[in-house]
């Protein structure tokens, strides 16, 4: 074979393939690079240093191409001949950190500051230790903290984020199917889960209304979660586990919760024999089945539940595969949403939940009539039959007002007529405070014209309830919204009804809360509501 002696590859051959190598390198080709470093390794004879070197830097080009368990065996081979080998040490770490093995990953880390001795690498490593033991501390608390970065407007690099699955389980749902439940009680803005995207895809859309733009943004994100399933076998995996549409609801397998963490002792990602193995190849075969789960589990970043930190306003179209996020249904009466920062769902309670209560999101806007939330649940092809639209649906007196109040939403008529009408209909026939939020939630959109105009506010001001007063009952029953809170900043500056300004403070962060989650400190709070919020500066904060 030219250029290999008896010995292994020549020097002048080694030094070409090097070569090679680093241009493949600087143009980000990892198919190449991983081909060229295959040579140097199958070519290597007796030269260890040689060996571990090439091994290394082929696991970092299979981990960059999601290949883990590839990526794993290589590391383990340099370290087989090498156990000191402080490029593997790294790059074995880097990639049990990218799977959420963050134990394991800090004893590597930690291996390779010590096999670095006095060198330029240890205080990197140690570095990575540190980094491994906060990111360890977040998988079992689900604790974040955005703070900095949100006071530096987003600027730098977003803050490492763990995967975490907090107090719930995946159950039969009285909804049909299966359902995420609380197992104990949880406060408003308490952290549910964190989950990390299978894929994302993304665009920046001239007209958000061309299908064939968001055409494009589907097809790379599909081409993305192919990919991931054929190289992972755990993601292969949890993609099964979800539903394709078509079964009966009830042949739905409840999966065990032990699938969605992250153990630290499950390393197992290659073996041929395991149950993750035998259905992961299944899944990468079935591209049909795969397809038809992405049509019904996919979530979209500009979601009614969600919210998007960090882009800046530059992307408008985004798309994923969330496992966990995925079995939450919906209701119009929700107690859940979702933050996501860069390729992580960060899902919280968006008002109290109760031990044994269901987690819901708002598959759509849920601050509109009963008629129009019909008619989007049936595009979704459900039919929503939560405590709000029984409510609704069912009160006969109720009902009538509801549908006169619809039908003045649509031609137009006088919103502060229409809200003193509502609200002394409801005073007169005692409606409880829950049911008011509800029928207020209904005709938000009349409530947000009114508080709009001066001039409604003004004729109408002294017959309806303060902003801040309805926003606080709208959050109490529907959880938080990033509308709903905009409203509660603009109408505590009065403090009308609100209590003192301790108490009217106190009301914003509840709101606030309940909306983006406890994703920074209370001293980050006004900096989160400017981003999120304030586009025009026209909120005094």
């Amino acid at each position: 074979m030219a250029g290999v002696q008896d010995g292994g590859l020549d020097d002048e051959t080694l030094q070409e393939l090097r070569s090679r190598a680093t241009q493949l390198l600087l143009k980000e080709d990892w198919r190449k690079y991983i081909a060229v470093c295959t040579r140097i390794v199958d070519g290597t004879c007796g030269d260890r240093r040689v060996l571990c070197s090439a091994l290394a830097h082929r696991a970092d080009a299979r981990a960059r191409l999601g290949d883990a368990a590839g990526a794993l065996a290589d590391c383990d081979a340099a370290l087989a001949a090498d156990p000191a080998h402080p490029a593997a040490l790294l790059s074995k770490g880097a990639i049990l950190r990218g799977l959420g093995r963050y134990g394991p990953a800090a004893d590597c880390f930690r291996a390779a500051a010590l096999a670095a001795g006095g060198g330029g690498g240890v205080d990197e490593a140690r570095e990575l230790v540190e980094q491994c033991r906060r990111l360890e501390a977040q998988a079992r608390s689900g604790a974040v903290d955005l703070s900095e970065w949100v006071l530096a407007g987003f600027a730098g690099k977003c803050p490492d984020l763990a995967e975490y699955v907090g107090p719930v389980e995946v159950r039969r749902s009285a909804r049909g199917g299966r359902g995420v439940f609380a197992v104990k009680n949880v406060e408003a803005g308490a952290t549910l889960m964190i989950a990390k995207a299978v894929a994302v895809g993304r665009g920046v859309l001239q007209d958000t209304a061309d299908g064939g733009e968001k055409m494009v943004v589907w097809k790379d994100f599909v081409d993305k979660v192919l990919d991931a399933a054929e190289k992972c076998p755990r993601t292969a995996a949890l993609i099964h586990t979800l539903s394709t549409g078509e079964e009966q609801r009830d042949d739905l397998v409840i999966p065990e919760m032990a699938l969605f963490r992250q153990e630290a002792g499950d390393l197992n990602l290659s073996d041929g024999n395991s149950e993750v193995r035998e259905k992961g190849t299944q899944e990468v075969l079935d591209v049909d089945r795969i397809l038809k789960v992405l049509d019904v589990n996919c979530l979209t970043e500009d979601a009614p539940a969600a919210d998007v930190l960090g882009n800046n306003g530059v992307i408008n179209c985004g798309v994923g595969l969330w496992i966990l996020p995925s079995f939450i249904n919906h209701s119009c009466h929700p107690n859940a949403r979702r933050t996501h920062v860069r390729d992580h769902a960060i899902v919280h309670a968006s008002r109290d939940i109760k031990a044994g209560e269901e987690i819901t999101f708002p598959y759509f806007d849920v601050l509109v009539p009963l008629s129009k939330r019909r008619e989007a649940s049936s595009a979704w092809g459900f039919e929503c039959k939560c405590d709000r639209c029984r409510f609704e649906s069912e009160d006969f007196i109720l009902k009538q007002e509801t549908l006169k109040s619809e039908s003045d939403l649509v031609n137009g008529a006088d919103m502060g007529a229409l809200v003193v009408r509502l609200e002394e209909k409801m005073r007169k026939s005692m409606v409880k405070e829950k049911r008011k939020a509800f029928l207020r939630a209904s005709v938000w959109s009349a409530y947000s014209a009114l508080y709009d105009s001066d001039k409604l506010v003004r004729k109408w001001g002294r017959r309806v309830p303060s902003e801040a007063l309805v926003a606080e009952s709208i959050a109490d029953a529907v959880g938080g919204s990033e509308s709903v809170l905009r409203a509660m900043l603009r109408g505590s500056r009065n403090a009308n009804g609100c209590g003192n300004r301790l108490e009217v403070e106190d009301k914003v962060v509840r709101i606030g809360r309940a909306t983006y989650g406890k994703v920074v400190k209370r001293h980050a709070m006004r900096a989160l509501f400017r981003f999120a919020l304030d586009d025009n500066n026209n909120i005094n904060l």
